[in-house]
């Protein structure tokens, strides 16, 4: 078991909104908690791992009066996400100890960002503790064990290694969860498959600051993985175009004591 995150967040927080993908929605699977809820009072909600906060803030539309935390390790992400909105609370806490009574939240949501936690089993724990009554969590991440194919793992293949050691597989995490008290567990996983244009993507990969994948893995991994892939895209005998896959999964699970 590691001991620490690989990636120093506070040195990218500055550049961290400016990433590919990082642009939020409201949380559909808050949308689906509420419509269910029965409760009428305004709900509390927890986001693990919050980063600048931008899904809070997005969420923030659709439940008024709601009381609303951001839960971080990275005082630097912090820094960027509490001038975005007045009325969210941002705190610097490690998710394996949350600062919370018992009975806190009526929702918690992890996104990309559960592979991050040292001890996994610890923060389940936590957050069933935290949890209210009938309150749900919700985690959404990347599942390296269904899409070993990923392009990125082809190209710099200690990402994949990495990733395996880091990311638990579906299996672990429905059985931990379990362990820990939740009800209802479903998981949902969503495979993406789509075209890959490695010129394109070249120019993606070359800013490595902007990729945590690639920040994790050796500077000669990461070299290695450059130079194969400046060769393929000079090379015009070999396909421009590649097929890609990814799949992402959403596993929530409910408290019913």
């Amino acid at each position: 078991m590691r001991t620490a995150t690989r990636i120093d967040y506070d040195a990218i927080a500055h550049v961290y909104d400016a990433q590919p993908y990082r642009g939020k929605a409201v949380d559909p699977a808050l949308l689906s908690f509420l419509e269910q809820r029965t409760e009428r009072s305004p709900p509390s909600i927890l986001n693990i791992a919050c980063g600048t906060g931008s899904q809070l803030v997005e969420n923030r539309s659709i439940v008024a009066g709601a009381h609303l935390v951001g839960l971080d390790r990275s005082l630097g992400m912090l820094r960027q996400a509490r001038p975005k909105a007045t009325g969210i609370a941002w705190v610097q806490s490690d998710a394996v100890l949350l600062p919370f009574r018992p009975k806190s939240f009526d929702f918690i949501s992890c996104q990309f960002a559960f592979h991050h936690v040292p001890d996994k089993a610890a923060m389940l724990r936590e957050v069933f503790r935290v949890l209210r009554r009938d309150g749900r969590f919700v985690m959404r991440n990347l599942c390296p064990h269904e899409h070993p194919d990923w392009l990125y793992y082809d190209y710099f293949p200690e990402a994949r290694t990495i990733d395996f050691m880091d990311f638990w597989p579906l299996e672990r995490i429905v059985t931990t969860m379990e362990a820990s008290g939740f009800a209802v567990i479903v998981v949902e996983p969503e495979h993406l498959r789509f075209e890959q244009d490695l010129c394109a993507w070249l120019d993606m990969v070359r800013q490595r600051h902007l990729n945590s994948q690639l920040m994790a893995i050796s500077d000669s991994s990461y070299a290695a993985g450059i130079s194969r892939l400046e060769r393929d895209v000079n090379d015009e005998s070999w396909p421009q175009v590649r097929p890609d896959h990814l799949c992402l999964i959403t596993i929530r699970g409910d408290k019913r004591i």
